[in-house]
């Protein structure tokens, strides 16, 4: 009890936040200089993991990459947070009877129960209620539910125990973004907004209007998406897929093909249109999100798209999905908010998004 009071009296300032993907580990810090944040350090580790490696073996090597990252940037934080998302994690938006606090804490597993597709024994649920409404005359309590696999929470857990950190939280890659984007973009938006992050296996999509969040979902398409299908059409191993990724663009324009054709481009126009089959089943998914957000009688339509993940630097990426939306899309910048930041390559910056608003997430919550 003591150490916790402790903590509560003399919270530490310096937070690792570590977002664990399949592809990649990302990690950034910040910390407080003169009452101003700062960004203190940042990584981007690739994982060269074998798919067959056991799991247990796989966290070890994890463990050991994100140990040997701190050790070398001589980054002493103690405290890290870390995120889930996929099939690991649920977030609902459900309409609660009207109930005390005291009551949603006795009843809330059996309220929640019918909202869960998982047994209920095997999740750690949490929910926040947003505020009060009144459904068919009866009042009722706005509530995001979220229920995380007990197995993936502790997996994670193992990991940042094993890399000698102390876990402080584990959020939802989601709501990591959007405490990124609350501080990249603070006020309230007069009209919502839509967030993208673009992993290497999940896509996480949040609509947000007013600074309340309306949508959470995941989405399974994404980078790996993209690298099968210009695998399978060019037949190229995992190296030269991302550079070809990095060399070329999508083909978008009229212009942009006839420059391509001229050029003899063959390779890159067939990774062009394989790409773009992937996008358009990404956008038809996007649109089912869009279309569940309107149906809700809101006031605000999507104003503006903010994309963030790896594969927020396929070229041409903003000027494909600005055409399809017929709305303004942008990459985020993690750092725009901090006077200055160190040198990070444009390549990677998207990338360190979610990562960004875990290390966000607990100053946050202190302040």
């Amino acid at each position: 009890m003591g150490s916790n009071f402790l903590q509560l009296m003399f919270p530490p300032k310096d937070i690792v936040g570590i977002d664990i993907g399949t592809y990649s580990v990302k990690i950034v810090c910040f910390g407080e200089e003169k009452k101003q944040l700062k960004l203190k350090d940042w990584g981007h580790i690739p994982l060269f993991i074998k798919p067959d490696t056991p799991v247990e073996e796989k966290k070890s090597i994890i463990a050991q990459e994100i140990k040997n990252y701190l050790k070398k940037k001589g980054i002493q934080a103690k405290y890290a947070a870390a995120a889930i998302s996929g099939n690991a994690v649920i977030v609902r938006y459900v309409k609660l009877p009207k109930l005390s606090k005291k009551e949603v804490t006795l009843t809330i597993n059996i309220e929640a129960e019918p909202f869960i597709p998982f047994d209920i024994k095997d999740v750690n649920l949490t929910y926040y209620i947003l505020g009060d409404v009144t459904e068919e005359g009866q009042p009722k309590m706005e509530t995001v539910l979220v229920a995380a696999k007990k197995d993936a929470v502790r997996d994670k857990i193992d990991i940042l125990t094993e890399a000698g950190l102390e876990p402080l939280i584990i959020d939802v890659d989601s709501f990591a973004l959007e405490t990124l984007y609350d501080r990249v973009a603070p006020g309230k938006d007069a009209s919502a907004v839509l967030l993208l992050n673009i992993g290497h296996k999940v896509t996480n999509l949040s609509i947000i209007s007013q600074g309340i969040t309306k949508v959470v979902r995941d989405i399974f398409i994404a980078g790996s998406t993209f690298d099968k299908a210009v695998q399978k059409t060019l037949k190229l191993d995992a190296a030269a897929i991302d550079a070809l990724k990095k060399s070329r663009k999508l083909l978008v324009t009229d212009e942009d093909k006839e420059a391509a054709i001229a050029e003899f481009d063959r390779e890159g126009i067939a990774a062009s249109k394989a790409a773009i089959a992937v996008l358009k089943d990404l956008y038809s998914e996007i649109s089912r999100s869009i279309d569940f957000y309107l149906s809700q009688g809101v006031d605000h339509s999507i104003s503006k798209i903010v994309l963030a993940g790896g594969v927020a630097n396929l070229g041409n990426i903003t000027k494909f999905m600005t055409a399809e939306f017929k709305v303004p899309v942008e990459v985020i910048n993690p750092f725009s908010f901090l006077p200055e930041a160190k040198n990070i390559p444009v390549e990677i910056s998207p990338a360190l998004a979610v990562a960004a608003g875990l290390a966000l997430r607990k100053l946050k919550d202190w302040e």
